[in-house]
């Protein structure tokens, strides 16, 4: 009996001893658990925190992203807008400049024409030829005309203008120095200016002296001078009065060889031009152009002059003399 006894405490003690043991597992699984738990839902919010902040952290980037985008669009509208205002105010200023040329172009055409043969008729049948060449000096025709006038052995008159001649200087002091005459063709030549007042035309004449004189020193004096498209018709009937009461002597022509009325004319033409107008003349001022445009007035010359020489011609630079003969 008392066997069976200790068996079955021993037995109760064996149950007893597994039971807390399963109990401590059971708690140390609870416990790891717990923790693992607690680990993955660390990790989890964790994970989460930092999702919400990535896609926090993406949409300021796609914010500002599209800021930028949009201010680089500004930029580049503004850009555009600017380029394009750009391109029409400088097509407005061709246009405006082309039109302008135009208008210059047309009152040469329709203002330089041969004034009246009668008015230059004279007593005196001595034949006299007055080459004069306006709107110089310029880099490549002047120097040309110069060549061919030294070959000949001829004096001509250049009617400079005075912003040409500031960037041609040593063509001014060749044109003196080779013994032909240097006449005053305003400052400017820019009709729209010159001719808007009196003063104004004064103010340019003067302009273009200082100039000349700063080139070729202050005894210089123009030979004459002459007005930008003639001083034909009553509307510069103004000028010219003014001109007179300051004893400033200008000169217009009687002859040309058409070279204002168009660019490239063929040589042939322009001798034939001037063939015309110098029919029955015996003093002729002879109105040209050796502004750098003009290549084939440079071109024609030496059969102007030919032709001079051999109807009987001498010729003569634009002095005080010859305005008070005209």
């Amino acid at each position: 009996m008392r066997r069976k006894k200790g068996s079955g405490r021993k037995i109760e003690l064996t149950k007893m001893k597994l039971f807390l043991l399963c109990l401590v597992v059971f708690i140390m699984f609870v416990g790891i658990g717990r923790s693992i738990g607690e680990k993955l839902t660390s990790k989890a919010t964790n994970a989460e925190e930092k999702l919400a902040e990535n896609d926090l952290e993406k949409k300021e980037k796609e914010k500002e992203t599209k800021n930028n985008s949009g201010k680089t669009e500004e930029v580049r509208e503004d850009k555009a807008v600017k380029k394009e205002k750009h391109n029409e105010e400088k097509q407005e200023t061709k246009k405006d400049t082309e039109v302008a040329e135009k208008d210059v172009e047309a009152k040469e055409v329709k203002e330089e024409k041969p004034i009246d043969q009668e008015k230059n008729s004279s007593n005196d049948n001595k034949k006299v030829a007055y080459l004069t060449f306006d709107d110089g000096p310029s880099v490549v025709v002047t120097p040309q005309v110069l060549d061919i006038l030294d070959n000949c052995n001829v004096k001509a008159t250049f009617f400079v203008i005075g912003s040409l001649a500031e960037q041609n200087s040593d063509l001014i002091k060749r044109e003196y120095n080779s013994g032909h005459a240097v006449g005053n063709h305003t400052y400017s030549h820019n009709y729209k200016y010159i001719y808007s007042s009196v003063n104004n035309l004064l103010s340019d004449i003067d302009k273009c002296e200082n100039v000349l004189k700063g080139i070729l020193g202050n005894d210089f004096h123009s030979a004459a001078f002459r007005f930008p498209g003639g001083s034909f018709g009553q509307k510069k009937q103004p000028f010219k009065d003014v001109l007179k009461n300051k004893g400033i002597g200008y000169v217009d022509w009687n002859a040309l060889n058409g070279d204002a009325e168009g660019h490239n004319i063929p040589k042939d033409r322009l001798v034939q031009r001037l063939v015309q107008t110098t029919q029955g003349k015996n003093k002729v001022v002879i109105l040209m152009h050796d502004a750098g445009a003009k290549k084939t007035t440079a071109q024609a010359l030496p059969e102007i002059i030919n032709y001079f020489k051999k109807q009987g011609y001498e010729f003569k630079t634009i002095d005080q003399e010859a305005i008070n003969g005209f």
